[in-house]
């Protein structure tokens, strides 16, 4: 086990940042901390590092204790790397001497310089100075850098949020394989849950300083525990009921329950690729039916905008995700279908 956190709590003043956090992280695995700004995300990382002093709680890092209410090793003296948002390269250095200063004296300096210039493919520009590069080479000299020390756990604070979208996509999938290839773990600090999915072997999911989920990718999508954790994934259709008869009625049909009391007020949340639809002929106003009013194209996929009327006959929008290009023509009917394994009921 490569962390082990303790009931670690972490104020500013009267602001509580982080709430009796409690997790631990195996050797040679990827976690996301995934959730919005100002949920403690950054303070978390920021006290493992050591460079928040831990105020109350436990930290052991590769089986040592390096923090607790009467210690704070310094971050020289943990077995961790950071990668900054704004990466915090030396300005005054060219790309080679960044990485070959995190490099120290070890031993094996110069097969490691080289080993790590090859995975983080930096070669074109080992001798260009940080402000000449793009924000996804200074990214990957940030990388670099962080591994050249040979950490046992590496940090990432928001690593990719300045990158344009084409560039995101290609240095996650460097940032994946580079960590992979190493005999270490990394926290990824991120608000975007698609980055957390494809980057993690586990994800702890926190809102207001508190840890509320923690689990695979798999398990965080599919069996989220409340509507925070549903909506992380994009944008649900939400509907307020009541249960009746082990039913929830909803616009878009009625969904059997068996887990609640009757009377008892919940949340339902419908995410629109849960909405399969087909398209009728003529116009229909029941439930389970809806009109289109607009499609937009967004290439392998398309979100359908409807109107639905529910059983007191008052109009819903509903958005639905159909798979490749059949877009509906405006006005249209459409009759509806759902996909359970997208459907999640909460209590109030």
């Amino acid at each position: 086990m490569i962390l082990d956190i303790k009931n670690l709590h972490h104020s500013y003043g009267e602001l509580e940042a982080l709430n009796n956090l409690n997790f631990s992280i195996n050797d040679n695995s990827i976690v996301s901390v995934l959730g919005p700004s100002g949920c403690g995300k950054t303070t978390l990382i920021r006290v493992i590092a050591g460079l928040e002093s831990l105020q109350k709680g436990e930290i052991f890092l590769d089986g040592k204790i390096v923090a607790n209410s009467n210690l704070n090793s310094p971050p020289e003296e943990r077995p961790i790397s950071y990668v900054f948002q704004d990466f915090a390269l030396f300005p005054h250095m060219t790309v080679l001497e960044n990485i070959s200063f995190a490099a120290g004296s070890k031993s094996n300096k110069k097969q490691l310089i080289d080993q790590v210039i090859h995975l983080a493919k930096v070669e074109n520009f080992l001798e260009k100075y940080p402000h000449s590069l793009s924000g996804g080479e200074q990214q990957r000299v940030a990388l670099a850098r962080s591994i050249a020390v040979q950490p046992k756990l590496l940090l990432l604070d928001e690593p990719f949020s300045d990158l344009d979208i084409n560039l995101k996509r290609e240095i996650i999938d460097d940032t994946l394989h580079l960590i992979n290839s190493l005999d270490s773990s990394a926290i990824v600090v991120t608000h975007n849950a698609e980055e957390a999915m494809f980057l993690s072997d586990m994800i702890i999911v926190m809102e207001k300083g508190k840890i509320v989920q923690v689990g695979t990718p798999h398990e965080i999508y599919f069996q989220p525990i409340n509507l925070y954790v549903a909506s992380l994934f994009g944008e649900t259709n939400n509907f307020q009921t009541t249960v009746k008869n082990n039913q929830c009625i909803t616009p878009l049909g009625s969904i059997a329950v068996n887990n609640f009391n009757d009377d008892e007020i919940v949340d339902v949340v419908i995410r629109p690729e849960a909405i399969k639809l087909s398209k009728e002929k003529s116009p229909l106003l029941n439930p389970n039916t809806g009109v289109v009013v607009d499609s937009k194209f967004l290439g392998n996929s398309a979100i359908i905008h409807m109107t639905v009327n529910d059983q007191y006959n008052q109009k819903h929008h509903i958005h639905s995700k159909v798979i490749g290009n059949f877009l509906y023509p405006v006005a249209s009917s459409v009759s509806i279908n759902l996909d359970k394994s997208h459907v999640f009921i909460f209590p109030r």
